[in-house]
């Protein structure tokens, strides 16, 4: 893992969503984002997102780094990292820069990766750097 992404997946969130929280609408924000309720709407960040064990959530994500433990019913675009741990089940179409699944991890849906995977979120009318390459994934053995 790279310095940049150690430094966010480890600095706080700012916003926590937490497990007897359910949101009904678009939750945007410009920090990173802890979801450990229920979402449905589009969940969009310039910073982080992670979705804790027992999350459930029906939205459309965007962002620049993602760690899923959760279910994600919904699209997936994230800029950088996503991270899908052993309890993560994902039904929707992943776009990313780097991708990593561990052991266990569920995923149904297409995944582009690369340059140009997905275009960064615009937050306050702030972008960062497009991604250009299409790759597929092949299973380890």
């Amino acid at each position: 893992m790279d310095k940049t992404l150690d430094e966010n997946l480890n600095s706080p969130a700012e916003t926590v969503v937490g497990p007897s929280v359910k949101i009904q609408g678009d939750l945007n924000s410009e920090g990173n984002i802890k979801i450990e309720g229920q979402v449905s709407g589009k969940v969009k960040t310039s910073q982080s997102v992670f979705v804790i064990p027992g999350a459930k959530i029906n939205a459309d994500i965007l962002a620049g780094n993602a760690v899923v433990g959760g279910e994600i019913q919904g699209n997936l675009k994230i800029t950088g990292h996503l991270i899908l741990q052993s309890t993560a089940k994902i039904i929707g179409d992943i776009n990313c820069q780097i991708f990593r699944v561990e052991d266990g991890a569920q995923f149904s849906g297409k995944c582009s990766m690369g340059q140009n995977g997905v275009q960064p979120p615009v937050i306050n009318g702030k972008k960062g750097p497009g991604m250009k390459m299409e790759h597929e994934i092949e299973p380890e053995e």
